[in-house]
């Protein structure tokens, strides 16, 4: 009997150690799961973080842009909705911008034409080309890092006897490795730490974005040490953080990051077309240090996931399709391009499988009493009688999110075109068709559909509308590998904003002698909403290089001289 129970006994204590370790190695891998969830908040180590790191980007990328995106709404909707939007530049001149100009914002111009040419010239230019340009020398670089790679910029740092500053120059996004950087766009917590006199005097808690983030504490690393020794050997400089685009927010998010330093509480920022990088109440509390330029139509100071959310809103509900299917019907060469795809879909297997997931125009179209008294015999006749349209077709996201409440109706209609088209004998082929090819596409009903949903009773729209909504439902709860946990915040550019605006010479008084066409720069400081929504522009794109930037800040500086030359003439009358 004791042998009985010391061996029971025995049993149940190794039963009880298989559990411990049992839980133990559940909760270490639940760890790990969580960590490889994070996104990184400091540069790989090696290549094989890089690599992986590199590989999470891309995805988060894609399910950024033709994740959500369909082909026709980045072919056709942008620019119909640019055209219809129209050139909104004026919305940055209301009555909440400040109007700025006299003698002082023209030397404040000078100096930040000169810190622009030297950051072109770092980015664009060889090193030894930059140095001369700059009137530096060999015994004025401090830090020299040419050589970009994923999360961490190329950046530089000389000593400028003139102005007495220690200027630190980033590179923006000109390889792919910077633009892998740029595209690291989920938000982590970035915050700022205000000291004085030894004490923590106020925390500003923030997010902002991840790749910014981590390549500007990756700079901090290299740079704090260097810039505490030269500022201990010249006191009387100063720190100068400079930078466009990509690389301008990095260093915004860089000067936060050593002014928590005793040593370099001079740091300041001139930020040139920052990216939208941090929440409100971070980018408000660098006003007094970090500078952001901005010239006209440039589309990256509002650049962010949730301001795109809300142009795809906007481009979804204009009716750019019926545009299209009227220019289609229209245009004999897209006539011909249209009749000759849908000969090669119907004779090419490959092109015309159901599952292709791509949807054409003439599908949006509404159903007519030829296709009402039409049958079909199989699933390929009825993708042949569909004159289809691949290279204007819109091409839906895989895991995109879609609310099923507010498609119900254009899926219960396309669902009935089908019911009138189809056999009983091809219901299960033909459900899934539907829940494929309509399943998925993201588009609003046409205005002049006028089908009637009730009239139409049939198992199979039944049967095709509940597995449509299913799947929809699931695609809605089904968590993306490409998207954070997290709902996506509004970010914004930093500091304090002047905008080079661009306005019709026809709003100006003392412009009489240009052309009706021609264009005056005005420089605004404009306040930070403004740049939660993206104002398209034909010009959004280009106005965002560097030379454009060089060229806006000349004519502003010619304008603002000419003003002055003008103001002391009157007051000597």
């Amino acid at each position: 009997m004791e042998d009985e129970m010391i061996a029971s006994a025995v049993s149940d204590a190794a039963a009880e150690r298989e559990r411990r370790k049992e839980e133990a190695r559940g909760r270490r891998c639940a760890r790990r799961a969580r960590r490889g969830r994070r996104w990184p908040e400091r540069a790989p180590d090696g290549w094989g973080e890089a690599v992986a790191g590199a590989a999470r980007t891309v995805r988060f990328a894609y399910g950024q842009t033709l994740g959500k995106w369909s082909l026709g709404e980045l072919a056709f909707g942008i620019n119909y909705y640019m055209r219809q939007q129209g050139n909104l530049q004026h919305e940055y001149a209301g009555s909440d911008s400040v109007r700025l100009g006299g003698p002082g914002a023209r030397e404040e111009l000078i100096s930040l034409l000169r810190y622009m040419k030297l950051c072109m010239y770092f980015s664009k230019k060889p090193y030894k080309v930059f140095l001369e340009f700059g009137g530096f020398d060999q015994s004025d670089v401090l830090i020299k890092k040419s050589k970009a790679r994923f999360l961490k910029p190329a950046f530089t740092i000389v000593r400028d006897r003139d102005s007495k500053c220690f200027l630190l120059f980033i590179q923006g996004a000109i390889s792919v490795k910077e633009r892998l950087t740029a595209a690291t766009g989920a938000d982590i917590p970035f915050h700022h730490v205000v000291a004085k006199d030894g004490c923590v005097s106020n925390l500003v808690l923030g997010y902002a974005h991840c790749g910014m983030a981590t390549a500007a504490r990756w700079i901090a690393n290299q740079a704090i040490p260097c810039l505490s020794k030269a500022v201990e050997q010249f006191p009387d400089h100063r720190i100068t953080i400079i930078g466009h685009s990509m690389g301008a927010s990095i260093a915004a998010l860089l000067t936060y990051i050593l002014r928590e330093n005793d040593k370099l509480l001079s740091a300041t920022c001139i930020a040139f077309g920052p990216a939208a990088c941090m929440t409100w109440d971070l980018a408000e509390s660098g006003k007094d240090f970090i500078t952001t330029i901005v010239n006209r139509n440039d589309v990256v100071p509002s650049l962010g996931r949730v301001s795109t959310a809300k142009l795809r809103t906007e481009v979804m509900a204009s009716s750019w399709v019926h545009e299209l299917r009227e220019q289609i019907q229209q245009t004999r060469f897209l006539g011909f391009v249209n009749r000759s795809v849908s000969f090669m879909r119907s004779h090419v297997p490959f092109v015309s499988d159901p599952k292709s997931k791509v949807v054409d125009v003439d599908m949006l179209q509404p159903p007519t009493s030829e296709a009402g008294t039409r049958s079909s015999e199989d699933v390929n006749c009825v993708t042949k009688k569909r004159s289809t349209l691949v290279c204007w077709s819109c091409s839906s996201a895989r895991k995109q999110t879609v609310d099923p409440a507010k498609h119900t109706r254009y899926i219960t209609n396309q669902t009935d075109v089908d019911v009138k088209t189809e056999k009983n004998d091809t219901e299960a082929a033909d459900t899934e068709l539907v829940s494929i090819s309509f399943g998925e596409l993201n588009l609003q009903p046409l205005d002049n559909e006028d089908t009637d949903k009730e009239d139409i009773k049939s198992p199979l729209k039944s049967s095709s509308e509940g597995q449509v909504r299913e799947s929809l439902t699931n695609k809605q709860m089904e968590p993306s590998s490409s998207s954070p946990s997290e709902d996506p915040l509004q970010l914004y550019p930093p500091g304090r904003i002047l905008h080079m605006v661009a306005l019709p010479a026809a709003e100006e008084p003392n412009t009489s002698e240009q052309g009706s066409r021609e264009e005056v720069v005005t420089l605004y400081e404009t306040p930070r909403h403004l740049y939660s929504k993206i104002r398209l522009g034909r010009s959004m794109v280009g106005e965002h290089y560097m030379p454009k930037y060089i060229r806006t800040m000349e004519l502003l500086i010619e304008k603002l001289a000419k003003e002055d030359m003008d103001s002391d003439q009157l007051d000597l009358l």
